[in-house]
């Protein structure tokens, strides 16, 4: 039984550093846009477009507004957002079948 809770503790653990890591590609993704990185880049252009699969569902919830002349993805910072909180859902869901 010991082993078990063993293993299912680092599957929580991977699945949460996994979170954390598409947390900070998206938080790149807005830090990019924010300084006007050039888009023709090859990291920069993958960085866009791997990030662009996964802020589609959050594209037109809000504008994107310029600050100090600099470009605010708000669809990223919703999705940085709503992630988070389904990611808060299913840790919650997946504690509720722990055995601790």
């Amino acid at each position: 039984m010991r082993i078990l809770s063993s293993v299912y503790s680092s599957f929580l653990s991977i699945i949460s550093k996994l979170f954390w890591l598409f947390e900070l590609f998206l938080f790149l993704r807005l830090l990019l846009k924010f300084l006007g990185a050039n888009s023709q880049t090859l990291v920069v252009s993958l960085v866009y477009e791997r990030s662009d699969v996964v802020i589609a569902p959050f594209s037109f919830i809000f504008r994107d507004i310029y600050w100090k002349g600099h470009l605010v993805e708000m669809s990223v910072i919703s999705a940085i957002v709503g992630y988070a909180i389904a990611a808060f859902i299913v840790f919650k869901i997946l504690r509720l079948f722990s055995r601790d």
